[in-house]
C-alpha cells in the first residue's frame, strides 16, 4: 500500500508534538530556575497538552492499518483517535491520586481537553487526501 500524503501529515504531526512533549519534559522543566508563575504554569500542562495532539495524530495512521469493517469508525476516526487518546490520558491522570510520587492536577485535564480540541481544528483545516 503507497503512503498517502495525508498519512506523512498526521506523522509530522505526531513526531512535532511528541519532540516538544519530550523536549520539555526532559530538557526544558527539570532545568528551569526562573520565578515566573505563567513559564512554571506552562511547564506544567505542557506534558498533557502535547500528547493530547500527538497520540490521535498517530492513530489516524494506525487505524486504517487495521483495515476494520464497522463503516462507522472507518469514517469518523479522527473521533475515534481523539476518543482513545482523551480517555487514555484523562485516566492516567486520575491514576495518579493513588500514587505517592506522580501528582494528579485539574489543570493537566483541562489541557488534555484543549489539546484535543486543538487536534480537532487541525483535522478540520487538514489535506483530505493524496
Amino acid at each position: 500500500m503507497k503512503p498517502s500524503k495525508n498519512m506523512y501529515y498526521w506523522f509530522s504531526m505526531f513526531a512535532l508534538n511528541f519532540f516538544l512533549f519530550q523536549l520539555i519534559s526532559d530538557k526544558v522543566r527539570p532545568s528551569y530556575n526562573g520565578d515566573s508563575l505563567l513559564v512554571k504554569y506552562f511547564l506544567g500542562i505542557a506534558p498533557n497538552f502535547f500528547p493530547a495532539i500527538a497520540i490521535p495524530a498517530l492513530f489516524l495512521i494506525i487505524i486504517p492499518q487495521l483495515k476494520l469493517t464497522n463503516k462507522w469508525i472507518n469514517n469518523n476516526q479522527h473521533v475515534v483517535a481523539n476518543l482513545i487518546s482523551t480517555t487514555g490520558l484523562v485516566s492516567w491522570e486520575f491514576i495518579q491520586i493513588s500514587s505517592t510520587k506522580l501528582h494528579f492536577d485539574w489543570n493537566d485535564i483541562i489541557w488534555t481537553f484543549i489539546g484535543a480540541s486543538i487536534f480537532q481544528l487541525l483535522w478540520k483545516v487538514s489535506p483530505k487526501s493524496g
